[in-house]
């Protein structure tokens, strides 16, 4: 790129004016900005906000990068140490949520990526590499339709497919995610190592929604430990509080932070009883205050209307009504099932680390062995010998045994960037049984009931290539029909 080229902020500006004017109503345009968006049809309006996207990311790239060069800037009276402190500011990420008028994690994430691609100076003034160039490089959109993402489905399975997908750049969220986890690994590792880690989880985070980078950026720094995870898991048990205060309005707010292995016993207790809750319409607070139509009668979809964080205090106050004994408790306990997955190698040798579902920080072997001596609990053996799993159409409801393995496969909804875990969904047949769908792993999909209505009722399409879901919108959301990548995202070995 030369130095006449404009900066990516000034193409993505561009950009934006283009899509702007094709997405307006030939005939009305309409003559100020709420009219002419009033005026644009549902796939012109999507696509604006999708260009808008790229417009903000590269807006946030630029000032990781302004950031990071004022953070090296001298101070120019010499005396402050850098011209952040001379300005008056504790630290680049202040400076940003001051000046920004933004909340100061988001200042603190532009300012750690703009320290991890910008190149500082030597002694003798010379440019050095910056601490993360694949992060650097990752966060620049694709320059063509050949960088392409090679996970995507293949042309004969999507034949509106126009030459590929080209893959999604790096968001600054998950790029500062990615940058935090490999910072704590980097006392006990090389640079290069560092680096060549930074390149795995940058491969797997194309495409990902944040709460999938978070995961899998704490893999990849639990396997740059080679201390192993035990001092880590120990520091966190060790950790560990729980308060209970009572607010002014009334409410008492619990707080509990809690370790990798005591959260899995919590989140799987509350997570089961609220999916217990789910398959049981009658399950519903009585109070006729919580019914959208007052009645104090369950609606047609139960007690899914209710807010997920509204479930879970419930599922609370019960757990601990069942143990006071009070007969008025509305469902008996619910059997809890936490599934922990491992490889093969760290069963046999005590070396490395495993996953729970449903938290994103890994445990080692040693909390592993403490957590198999209690509860339900389900190993997820990886590359191991396994029960047969397809039933062909002989049988129409999936087993348990398939459930898991979805659960494995999906991580919970299947639906991109939907949080429900596995005990909020259900298995369902992407081709319907009824029309000779067999009762197969690659015909069976994790949905949470709001995605299943939406697969249902606005046509869209899924497919299965390679072990990943594929969602495929219809033509009137999206004229190319490009597949988005549903399911769990899994870090390469």
């Amino acid at each position: 790129m030369t130095s006449t080229a404009p900066n990516p902020l000034a193409a993505a500006a561009a950009g934006f004016d283009a899509v702007w004017k094709s997405a307006l109503d030939a005939i009305r345009p309409g003559s100020g900005v709420a009219e002419q968006l009033e005026n644009m049809n549902d796939e012109a309006i999507l696509r604006v906000l999708d260009e808008l996207g790229a417009v903000q990311h590269a807006v946030e790239v630029l000032a990781a990068r302004v950031t990071g060069t004022i953070a090296l800037r001298p101070s120019p009276s010499r005396r402050d140490g850098t011209l952040v402190r001379a300005a008056g500011y504790a630290n680049p990420g202040v400076m940003v949520s001051e000046r920004w008028r933004v909340a100061r994690a988001r200042g603190a994430a532009i300012a750690e990526v703009g320290a991890a691609i910008t190149q500082p100076r030597g002694l003798l003034g010379e440019l050095e590499e910056c601490p993360f160039p694949a992060v650097a490089a990752a966060l620049e959109p694709a320059a063509s339709p050949e960088s392409s993402n090679t996970d995507a489905v293949p042309d004969d399975t999507h034949p509106s497919s126009d030459g590929g997908t080209p893959r999604a750049p790096l968001s600054v969220d998950g790029a500062a995610v990615i940058v935090r986890e490999l910072r704590n690994a980097g006392r006990i590792c090389t640079r290069v190592e560092l680096q060549a880690a930074s390149v795995i989880a940058i491969e797997h985070a194309a495409h990902a929604p944040l709460q999938d980078v978070t995961r899998i950026a704490k893999l990849v720094r639990t396997r740059l430990d080679q201390d192993g995870r035990e001092p880590r898991d120990e520091l966190l048990r060790r950790a560990e509080r729980c308060t209970i205060h009572e607010l002014p309005t009334g409410m008492t707010l619990l707080r509990a932070e809690l370790a990798p292995e005591s959260a899995a016993f919590i989140r799987a207790g509350l997570d089961a009883l609220i999916g217990a809750t789910h398959r049981k319409p009658h399950f519903i607070h009585p109070d006729p205050a919580d019914q959208p139509d007052g009645s104090g009668h369950p609606m047609p979809d139960g007690p899914t209307l209710i807010p997920t964080d509204r479930r879970r205090a419930i599922a609370l106050t019960e757990t601990f009504r069942h143990l006071a004994g009070c007969s008025s408790a509305a469902t008996e306990l619910t059997p809890v099932t936490v599934i922990i997955r491992t490889d093969h190698d760290t069963l046999e040798t005590g070396l490395g680390a495993a996953t729970i579902d449903g938290i994103d920080e890994p445990i080692g072997p040693g909390a592993l062995r403490r957590l198999a001596a209690d509860a339900n609990l389900i190993p997820m053996i990886l590359n191991g010998p396994s029960q047969v799993l397809d039933l062909g159409t002989s049988t129409r409801l999936f087993t348990r045994g398939q459930k898991l393995a979805l659960a494995e496969r999906d991580g919970g909804c299947a639906w991109t960037g939907c949080t429900h875990p596995p005990s909020f969904t259900e298995a369902h047949h992407i081709t319907w049984w009824s029309q000779g769908g067999p009762t197969n792993l690659d015909n069976g999909i994790l949905l949470c009931p709001f995605h299943h209505h939406r697969i249902h009722d606005d046509h869209w399409t899924i497919t299965i290539q390679n072990g990943i879901p594929w969602f495929i919108p219809p033509s009137h959301i999206d004229r190319h029909q490009t597949p988005i990548r549903g399911g769990r995202i899994h870090l390469a070995a």
